[in-house]
């Protein structure tokens, strides 16, 4: 496997203000989907883009 260098993601991974829980669990319970990035909701799942 080959390691994908991402210089801009850095900030993110050493940063300690990230949101608690599951985004899997809390976006679909929010009324953003535009917002969350969330394409389709369908009866047992929904398609979200990654930022």
């Amino acid at each position: 496997m080959k390691d994908i260098f991402a210089p801009w993601r850095i900030s993110y991974i050493q940063s300690t203000d990230k949101p608690s829980g599951c985004i899997f669990c809390a976006f679909p319970e929010q009324d953003r989907d535009e917002e969350n990035l969330i394409l389709h909701r369908g009866e047992r799942s929904f398609v979200i883009l990654n930022r």
